[in-house]
């Protein structure tokens, strides 16, 4: 693992095979959102931007994003970055929610009772109601797991595409 640093002692951190290859770009940091990027200008033929995760990566297919495992978008080693469809990549993001009325995601309280919900390609589907916070979290956990699969963020159960 190699540091690239920028301006404001800023590092970024790459693999040693792909270190001289991004050695030769002038990279700078752009902010989008709530995230940091390393992007560099480059003027053949024409001026355009690339990112830095998107070298590693060796381009993006078509409908998916880069979504970084441990957070960091400033961590640009190949086993921190994997390219999730764009249905997936709202699933796995932090819940911050300011009201939420459960410590489970996909799970809020509702006249008493608890309320699983789960979205999917920009629809919501209700799961039921159920007495307890725990049984609400388990039946988001199922839907999520035959949704999204190997992305699917659980709240209990140990998602068993993990395990192989």
């Amino acid at each position: 693992m190699k540091k690239i640093q920028v301006k404001n002692s800023v590092d970024i951190l790459v693999d040693d095979e792909f270190y001289q290859l991004t050695a030769s770009y002038k990279w700078n940091i752009c902010k989008s959102r709530d995230k940091q990027y390393a992007r560099a200008t480059i003027y053949h033929p024409k001026k355009k931007d690339i990112y830095l995760h998107h070298l590693i990566l060796g381009g993006l297919k078509s409908g998916h994003s880069a979504y970084f495992i441990d957070g960091n978008s400033l961590n640009c080693q190949e086993n921190n970055i994997i390219q999730v469809p764009f249905h997936t990549k709202s699933h796995i993001k932090k819940c911050t929610f300011l009201n939420k009325t459960s410590m489970y995601r996909g799970v809020f309280l509702k006249f008493g009772m608890f309320i699983s919900a789960i979205t999917y390609m920009s629809k919501t589907s209700y799961l039921g109601v159920f007495k307890t916070e725990k049984e609400a979290a388990i039946a988001y956990d199922l839907k999520a797991i035959e949704l999204y699969k190997e992305f699917a963020k659980t709240n209990i159960m140990i998602n068993p595409y993990f395990l192989s």
